[in-house]
């Protein structure tokens, strides 16, 4: 759980996935991860007098905690770009499900330029402030798509609750093979067109991907023997 603050959502996790009378009873191990040390501190406190075993925190950022192995990751309303390191982070590590609910949209918005068709509409700061959202989420949910994921965006609780109500879903296809890779390149060629459509530069996730391709794709011949002659 990233961003776990005081705990709540990852207590409950826990508690959902171990107790036996829920028919489960499964020995999880749940980690929070939490950049305030005090907040680590006060959680771990609480597991400890309630004897979790299996339910630890540790301090850590969502831009380099990466654990070893992971199967659901969870992030519950990680801010801004936040949401993007820790769709990256549960894709770096594997994880077979991801959930995270996005809030505070701030790096698209910006950069979009009002297609002639929607100004109309858009011309609304209200409108572009929801429609820079609906592109902001659509593109992750397609970037997890491009990378083996099925990816759903859904609305999890009320509105009269909180605004902040929208929930991404992504479970990682076990496919592989030329339609897996169609696939892929499909979801792809729609993040680009959104992009064109907006005139958006550029997508926090889809840097981090791009930048973990180039860091782990051979050099080519001419590349590495450029390298030997430095």
């Amino acid at each position: 759980d990233f961003g776990a603050g005081k705990g709540y959502l990852t207590f409950a996790t826990y508690q959902h996935l171990t107790d036996p009378l829920s028919g489960r009873g499964w020995p999880a191990h749940v980690t929070g991860v939490e950049l305030r040390e005090d907040m680590v501190t006060l959680c771990n406190a609480a597991a400890q007098r309630r004897g979790l075993a299996g339910l630890v925190f540790e301090c850590g950022d969502v831009r380099s905690h990466v654990p070893e192995r992971l199967d659901v990751m969870i992030a519950l309303h990680a801010c801004d770009t936040a949401t993007d390191f820790a769709l990256h982070t549960g894709m770096r590590a594997g994880a077979r499900i991801i959930l995270s609910s996005p809030c505070c949209h701030k790096q698209i918005r910006p950069q979009m330029q009002l297609p002639a068709k929607l100004k109309g509409m858009l011309q609304h700061g209200i409108h572009l402030g929801q429609q820079a959202e609906m592109v902001t989420d659509s593109l992750r949910a397609l970037l997890l798509e491009a990378n083996g994921y099925d990816a759903q965006v859904f609305e999890f609780v009320a509105l009269e609750h909180t605004s902040k109500n929208k929930m991404i879903l992504a479970v990682r296809r076990q496919a592989s093979g030329g339609a897996e890779q169609q696939r892929r390149a499909a979801a792809q060629a729609q993040v680009d067109e959104i992009k064109a459509f907006y005139g958006i530069r550029e997508q926090c996730l889809e840097n981090l991907l791009r930048d973990r391709r180039s860091a782990v794709e051979p050099q080519s011949t001419d590349e590495a023997a450029a390298a030997r002659a430095h």
